[in-house]
């Protein structure tokens, strides 16, 4: 079985690029840039499964005990949360953005849709603004 120190250590790895790709997602939302949002979102979900398949390994180590008793390992641990809880930090503020990206998004459709036919505006069965596209079509020449 592998050593504890050595999968705290991977642990500690895969955090620090999560790290990484959570700054550059931030990035990437702030420019717009749908292609490196995509990209961005493969690599995370790929060390998310990482992170998890390390973390059922050392849940199932026999000497899981010893992350506490063991100084050295009990302080990787605390690194590792530490990381951990910086790149929970730094997901929660993206996820602040992408909603803000949305409400701005959906204000601006809204707008859209009002500009469009201020008379011809209705509702879908979801509540969403819809227009007919009918400006014009009722005017002779």
């Amino acid at each position: 079985m592998t050593n504890l120190s050595h999968l705290l250590s991977s642990q500690s790895t895969v955090l620090a690029e999560l790290k990484a790709v959570i700054t550059q997602e931030r990035e990437a939302l702030e420019a717009q840039d749908p292609d490196t949002l995509i990209l961005l979102t493969r690599t995370k979900a790929s060390l998310l499964d990482s992170l998890k398949n390390n973390d059922e390994i050392i849940a199932a180590h026999p000497e899981l005990h010893t992350l506490v008793s063991d100084p050295d390992l009990s302080q990787q641990v605390q690194q590792v949360k530490t990381l951990l809880a910086e790149c929970q930090q730094l997901n929660a503020e993206n996820e602040s953005l992408i909603e803000r990206s949305l409400a701005s998004l959906n204000r601006f459709s809204h707008a859209l849709q009002i500009s469009r036919n201020a008379n011809s505006l209705t509702y879908d069965g979801k509540g969403r603004t819809s227009s007919i596209a009918s400006l014009g079509s009722n005017v002779k020449a």
